[in-house]
């Protein structure tokens, strides 16, 4: 049949409430962008793919971050006041020590009286610190779940024993019974982790039961520059 005659007959076709013949690669385009049954046009294969799991970048230490790290944001309760925050956020772009621990473990306290002390000589408006108290078990540093109360209570006398002027908390417990933010980012696997970061939250110490702080002493001046205290506590060794 000659071309005129074909669409000729699709005119025809039309005309009469048919469907003109089309060529097969309109019949490829048809089949890609047809509706299903519910009238909504079939994705694509690639559409339907699984999303990607986003990439893990932390730079993990044996417990908690490594150097080169970066602290993040996560909400807290604060064991003194009661007030929920963020201590990360609250210290801004102040230099800033993180130590976690189990509150029963006695060479934790002893880190929290020498950090303490290290605050002290290099000057609060220098260097900032705080504690966090976490449930260490199976090697995984978790959000403290039970007995929060007595738990807040134990860890203000803990505070006022010690006569230590930086804030002990605990990671707050959120609706989902955890706090991901902290739990699942932190890498906590043992008491006694310390990590120390710069104004920009990067991690610039990290150590888990150090023997003395000597090396945050030295992370800690190469920060903030200028002169070192008379007496440098963080080269002594720790108390206990």
């Amino acid at each position: 049949m000659k071309k005129t005659s074909l669409t000729l007959l699709a005119t025809l076709l039309v005309a009469c409430g048919g469907q003109a013949p089309l060529d097969k690669g309109a019949d490829k385009t048809a089949e890609a962008v047809a509706p299903d049954a519910a009238g909504t046009p079939a994705p694509s294969e690639a559409a339907t793919e699984a999303p990607k799991k986003p990439e893990d970048t932390r730079v993990l230490a044996d417990s908690g971050l490594g150097v080169g790290g970066k602290l993040r944001a996560f909400q807290i309760t604060n064991c003194d006041s009661g007030e929920e925050y963020c201590q990360v956020c609250r210290y801004g772009n102040s230099p800033k020590i993180m130590a976690v621990g189990a509150v029963d473990d006695a060479d934790f306290r002893n880190d929290l009286q020498n950090i303490d002390a290290v605050v002290k000589k290099y000057g609060e408006d220098r260097v900032k610190a705080f504690g966090v108290i976490a449930e260490i078990e199976g090697g995984k540093g978790l959000t403290p779940k039970e007995n929060r109360d007595e738990l807040i209570a134990e860890i203000k006398k803990m505070r006022e024993e010690l006569d230590i002027t930086i804030p002990v908390v605990i990671p707050t417990l959120e609706e989902n019974g955890a706090n991901e933010a902290f739990d699942g980012y932190y890498n906590i696997t043992k008491s006694r982790t310390l990590m120390f970061a710069d104004g920009r939250n990067a991690v610039r110490y990290s150590a888990v039961a150090p023997s003395d702080l000597a090396e945050l002493s030295k992370a800690i001046q190469e920060v903030i520059g200028g002169d070192a205290p008379a007496e440098d506590a963080a080269a002594e060794p720790a108390k206990g």
